[in-house]
């Protein structure tokens, strides 16, 4: 079986297939293409045919056998009418993040579970990075009628601490 084919049933990409692999000192670097040929804006969602341009982009994915994993995409930029040139929208990231869906949900739910500075030691990311990372999962997975109907919040000030909220 050929390494391609490995890594596209591995990694899973939706709309997208390995074109290539190579090691480097930063890890597993695999280089994919897109399937369709129409490019969708990254912040609307319209769909065009005709490239403003293009540049090669990187996002961290999760690891492969203890090596970082990079996917590497030429990824090309649409002369949107609502928002102006913006780059493509790709299934396998979130607008504007340098990292894949998968690393993010990873990222945010151990920081769920562990401090910032544990999920970047075993993550192997910055700091900061944690921040944001979680800052774009909670972004886009907080449902924004949660509050709807709520009419008051009160909490308990107890002199125990032990507050019941309202």
């Amino acid at each position: 079986m050929r390494v391609s084919t490995v890594l596209n049933r591995l990694l899973a990409l939706e709309g997208a297939s390995v074109s290539g692999v190579r090691l480097s000192g930063e890890g597993v670097i695999v280089r994919v293409r897109l399937s369709r040929r129409r490019m969708a804006c990254s912040v609307c969602g319209q769909v065009y045919s005709a490239m403003h341009d293009r540049g090669l982009r990187r996002w961290r994915h999760l690891d492969l056998a203890g090596y970082r994993c990079f996917i590497e995409y030429e990824l090309r930029r649409v002369a949107c009418r609502d928002c102006g040139v913006r780059v493509e929208a790709v299934s396998w990231a979130r607008p504007g993040a340098r990292h894949t869906r998968e690393f993010e949900q990873l990222v945010a739910f151990c920081a769920q579970r562990m401090a910032k500075s544990q999920v970047q030691a075993l993550l192997r990311v910055a700091w900061a990075t944690v921040g944001r990372i979680i800052t774009r999962v909670v972004a886009e997975r907080l449902d924004e009628r949660r509050l709807e109907g709520l009419v008051r919040i009160g909490v308990d000030g107890s002199p125990t601490g032990a507050g019941t909220a309202i």
